[in-house]
């Protein structure tokens, strides 16, 4: 495998990145991009290729390809900032009007049955399946059962457009806008939960396991303070950031190009001014993606519509780049052993959305099949693959967690939540065979730009 194995040479000179490293890098992207049109034809999930692409190279490059947790760390970070500020700009009070009431009862209900079910599944898991997922048997820790429940909270609006595409005149313009503001609001949700929990068990030094619940119950005041504060902070600098950022629009931007370039420095600036004030950098950018949605704009031209089209191009090749960084992640031996978790997450996740879907939409206002379309749009990708990659960071600084399962416990997590992903895009696939049009898949895939 001459090709590859540029990857596994020495770092040129004057560079700290491997010979090679850009011609690799954008074979890879130009591979993705084929893959995509395969799967177009297949009537095949684009994302779902992606990721496995991802685990193909992990595989091919047999660990020889020199990702880090520092490059695998500034990409994510980069890559989740766009994705994040997109899926802000989803959240447009005006195409819903009407809907408002039903939309958040939905994403807040929806998220809120998703973590609890899926958090409870993991705390109360069967002996065989909690021995495969942590080393040396026993039970998972709380903190890291409900943050793997917090990164499959989040829907993915990307993967939401590719199935509504696909399904075409199979959903109304209503319930597109109302699976569309959901997708968005889920991820703000999984991002505050995610959050909140990290917080609440985040690490002290010398906890002794069996003291864990003592700590927790006199540390939790000093703890709601902390997160109070970092929640506050993260949309009070999305908020002012939000806020300003018309005005900056309507008097430096020209032209198309310079509105792609305000709005990449509106979410670093975002990302940035939350973590300065100690809040949270994405939640921050959310924020900003949600005041840019529904702001005024003196130019129709340069609005929140023409932003959403501006960012499209980055945050298609950010998502690319989180489900190529995921599977090159993943530990192709760990997958076997992850396969019966994932697969009862998979079937759960779905349960939980037809559940929560028949409790926040009123018969009297949606039929019955437009709840069951609903129900069948709760589509994961980018997004929670992302905040697995923050709970991988995350996961040596949580109360509970013994240093020595660390790693094994982390590479675990890792192939649960990419199994459960990509069960639950391949069942996407399926759900436009049944519920679709029988023309072939015209939508976007994540690698078309």
């Amino acid at each position: 495998m001459p090709l590859l194995s540029v990857l596994a040479q020495a770092h040129a000179t004057g560079t700290v990145l491997p010979r090679g490293f850009f011609l690799v890098l954008g074979l890879i992207y130009l591979l993705a991009l084929a893959l995509d049109r395969l799967a177009e034809r297949l009537r095949l999930p684009a994302s779902a290729a992606v990721l496995l692409l991802g685990l193909g190279l992990h595989n091919l490059l047999d660990g020889r390809h020199h990702i880090g947790l520092a490059h695998v760390e500034t990409v994510e970070k980069v890559s989740m900032a766009l994705l994040f500020l997109y899926a802000g700009l989803g959240t447009d009070l005006r195409r819903i009007r009407g809907s408002v009431g039903a939309a958040l009862r939905l994403a807040i209900l929806g998220a809120l049955i998703t973590l609890g079910i899926t958090g409870v599944m993991l705390l109360l898991l069967p002996g065989p399946l909690a021995a495969g997922l942590r080393p040396g048997g026993g039970g998972i820790p709380m903190a890291v059962a409900w943050l793997a429940a917090s990164c499959l909270t989040a829907l993915d609006g990307n993967a939401l457009e590719d199935l509504l595409r696909g399904l075409r005149q199979a959903v109304s313009g209503r319930l597109t806008h109302l699976l569309q503001f959901e997708a968005a609001t889920s991820t703000l949700l999984a991002l505050l939960s995610f959050g909140c929990i990290a917080g609440m068990v985040g690490i002290q030094d010398n906890v002794n396991h069996l003291d864990l619940h003592a700590e927790l119950a006199l540390a939790m005041p000093m703890e709601v303070v902390l997160i109070g504060r970092f929640v506050l902070a993260g949309l009070l600098s999305g908020a002012v950031v939000g806020v300003l950022a018309p005005a900056v629009i309507d008097r430096l931007v020209r032209s198309e190009s310079h509105l792609l370039l305000v709005s990449i420095a509106l979410a670093f600036v975002a990302y940035g001014l939350g973590q300065w004030l100690g809040g949270g950098g994405m939640l921050a950018v959310f924020s900003t993606g949600m005041w840019l949605s529904n702001g005024h704009y003196r130019l129709q031209r340069f609005d929140q519509h023409a932003l959403h089209r501006a960012l499209h191009p980055f945050n298609t090749a950010a998502e690319v780049s989180v489900l190529l960084l995921l599977g090159l992640t993943v530990s192709p031996g760990r997958l076997t052993s992850a396969l019966p978790l994932a697969i009862l997450l998979a079937l759960a996740l779905p349960l939980a959305r037809l559940v929560s879907v028949w409790l926040t939409l009123p018969g009297r206002s949606f039929q019955p099949r437009e709840r069951l379309l609903v129900a069948c749009c709760g589509i994961r990708g980018a997004v929670p693959l992302g905040l697995s990659l923050a709970l991988l960071s995350d996961l040596p600084h949580l109360r509970g967690v013994p240093a020595a399962i660390v790693s094994p416990l982390g590479g675990n997590l890792i192939a649960v939540i990419f199994l459960v992903v990509l069960i639950n895009l391949l069942l996407q696939a399926g759900l436009m065979q049944v519920l679709g049009p029988p023309s072939p898949l015209q939508g976007r895939g994540p690698a078309e730009a």
